[in-house]
């Protein structure tokens, strides 16, 4: 039997809007990739210091940027009830929050080496990535309009210039690192300081390519947001606030339960250590794909919901959960089957010197490949919600499962217990498997409500 022609048409709206960005973000992988590479070169320590700099940047910076990304659902939601001039006013107040939130995070970024002597770091690392931070910083107050105006480019159906933008950020990022860190085409060779600058330009850049896009692209012509922005819309902002800082506070639980986790497997030896970065890194990967789909299903449901047809809304929600979570089945079966050949990727298995992260590493794909599925499913039934304007009470579910069940139950498990890394990676993996399924039931109830009446939802 043939599948009904809704189901057929919302199979293709979703992969039309999932799978460019979803190729965006593995480019973005990919740029971590580069730098990884490219400022190895330096040596351990810089490596070390560009790695962790980027990690601590990214992981407050993407928290940040979780309260703008509430343009997209808003936005995508004007624009399926034909409200065009909203939807800029809209992107106008998350131009203006941008602004003002840079400032607080590169305060902060510009912090992290003083609190990190005060947790005991050594002066010297503390000071390189310091060095990395205080140039990369330069780039805050595009990291964060970045997420604006991307946000609006998803909800207008234009993830394919997100893609390609994000495509060639791979070369120029390469191509900056190139001149910064090692002094090409007569610049002084500036180290790790240079790719904390290329990390700013890049930025920067990006930034650019979307606004020129959206001012040239006819399907956006009228829009302008940066005009609304001066207009100080009270009410929209205060909309992006009531939806973005839920986001925010899941993306920090979510990036912050793995940091944590990287933590206290630096407690446990060089070895978890290393074999915990590797999982971490190989999962990641993989999560680039459902991530591109929570997009999707963001601006898929709030676009419908817009458009007053609640049960297409329902469909695309479910229809972007399951495509996800076959894609991790498939990403699942990949890391069980073939786990060695993926660490060899990363070290030398027949080393033996790496003899005991090789081991540590192979049982800790055991425990990512179990985990696979619902860390797709938690991430998409998030994304599915938010374009529900239902972000509130999943980010209070999220709390629970990743903090009382994951990190608690991880540090049971791998330190009173003794599993080690083993037993922590279980935990996290219990943790995520719970918000997965709290996150995929409210997924189900809220789309089974009666839809909210215009005038409520403007108000949400």
């Amino acid at each position: 039997m043939s599948a009904p022609p809704g189901f057929r048409a919302e199979f293709r709206a979703t992969l039309r809007v999932a799978l460019p960005l979803a190729l965006g973000n593995l480019a973005m992988m990919a740029m971590g990739f580069t730098d990884a590479v490219m400022v190895g070169r330096l040596g351990a320590q810089a490596l070390a210091a560009a790695g962790l700099g980027a990690a601590v940047y990214f992981t407050i910076g993407v928290a940040v940027q979780g309260v703008v990304t509430a343009v997209a659902p808003l936005a995508a939601h004007a624009i399926g009830s034909g409200d065009r001039a909203a939807a800029g006013r809209i992107a106008g107040a998350g131009l203006l929050l941008a602004g003002l939130l840079s400032l607080p995070f590169a305060a902060v970024v510009l912090a992290v080496d003083r609190l990190l002597l005060v947790f005991g770091y050594d002066a010297a690392l503390a000071a390189d990535i310091g060095r990395f931070l205080g140039a990369a910083a330069w780039g805050a107050p595009a990291f964060i309009a970045v997420g604006t105006t991307r946000s609006l480019l998803i909800a207008l159906g234009h993830q394919r210039v997100v893609m390609l933008s994000l495509f060639a950020a791979i070369a120029s990022n390469a191509g900056l690192n190139w001149v910064l860190i090692y002094g090409n085409l007569g610049m002084p060779a500036l180290g790790i300081v240079g790719s904390g600058y290329a990390t700013s330009i890049n930025i920067w850049l990006s930034l650019m390519v979307h606004v020129l896009a959206i001012r040239c692209l006819p399907s956006l012509q009228g829009l302008a947001p940066w005009r609304a922005a001066w207009l100080l819309p009270r009410r929209e902002i205060g909309r992006l606030l009531r939806l973005g800082l839920p986001i925010a506070g899941m993306m920090l639980l979510e990036s912050g339960l793995f940091l944590a986790g990287g933590l206290l497997s630096g407690l446990l030896g060089a070895a978890a250590l290393g074999a915990h970065q590797i999982a971490l890194n190989c999962a990641s990967i993989t999560f680039m794909v459902p991530l591109g789909f929570a997009q999707a299903a963001t601006v898929r449901v709030a676009h419908e919901l817009g458009a007053g047809r609640p049960a297409t809304a329902r469909l695309a929600g479910f229809m972007a959960l399951g495509l996800g979570a076959g894609f991790m089945l498939l990403a699942a079966v990949l890391l069980w089957t073939f786990p060695r050949a993926i660490i060899g990727v990363y070290i030398d298995v027949d080393a033996e010197a790496n003899r005991e992260l090789v081991q540590t590493a192979l049982r800790l794909f055991v425990v990512a490949a179990l985990f696979q599925v619902v860390d797709g499913m938690q991430v998409i039934a998030a994304g599915a919600l938010r374009g529900f304007r239902d972000t509130a009470v999943p980010m209070l579910l999220a709390g629970v499962g990743y903090w009382g069940i994951g990190f608690a139950g991880g540090w049971i498990l791998g330190f009173p217990l003794g599993l080690g890394v083993y037993g922590l990676w279980c935990g996290l993996g219990m943790g995520v498997g719970v918000v997965a399924v709290l996150l995929s039931v409210r997924l189900h109830l809220r789309s089974a409500a009666p839809p909210l009446t215009p005038a409520a939802a403007g108000h949400t």
